[in-house]
C-alpha cells in the first residue's frame, strides 16, 4: 500500500454509498485512491481523528498529509484524484458550485438510508458502527 493515496472513508452499511464506491472503483485502475469502509476496525484504528459519529454524518476523505475533507468537499477531492472524473471535480471548483453542492450533499447524506436502504450485511443490525440518524 502506498502512502501517497487519498483514503475515502465511506459508509459500508449504506446501499447508495456502496454503489457509488463500486462505481468509483471502476475508475480507480491506477489505485490512486483507497476505498475503506468507515465501519471497519481498520478505519477506526488508522483514522482515530474521525469519530464514529462524525463518520455517520458524512463522507470523509483523508489526504496523504493528513488533511481531512468532509461532505461535498470530500466528494470534490475524490473526483479530482481520478483522471476520468477530474472534469467533474473541476466543475465543483467553479464559483458558487460548492454553495449548491453542500446542501444537496447534506440532504442526501441525511436521507441515504431512506433513499437506498442498508446493505444486506447490515440488514440484521450487526454492523459495527452506530446507527445512522435520519
Amino acid at each position: 500500500m502506498t502512502t501517497a493515496r487519498y483514503t475515502v472513508l465511506y459508509d459500508g452499511a449504506c446501499r447508495i454509498c456502496t454503489s457509488q464506491v463500486e462505481l468509483l472503483a471502476g475508475y480507480n485502475d491506477d489505485d490512486l485512491i483507497e476505498l475503506l469502509d468507515m465501519n471497519s476496525a481498520e478505519a477506526r484504528a488508522r483514522f482515530p481523528q474521525v469519530t464514529p459519529e462524525d463518520a455517520q454524518r458524512e463522507l470523509h476523505v483523508v489526504a496523504p498529509d493528513g488533511t481531512l475533507y468532509r461532505g461535498a468537499e470530500a466528494v470534490r477531492e475524490t473526483l479530482l484524484r481520478l483522471p476520468s472524473l477530474r472534469g467533474l471535480g473541476e466543475l465543483l471548483r467553479l464559483p458558487g458550485a460548492m454553495s449548491l453542492a453542500r446542501p444537496l450533499y447534506a440532504w442526501v447524506a441525511r436521507n441515504r438510508y431512506l433513499l437506498g436502504g442498508q446493505t444486506e450485511r447490515c440488514a440484521d443490525g450487526t454492523c459495527n458502527g452506530p446507527a445512522p440518524t435520519p
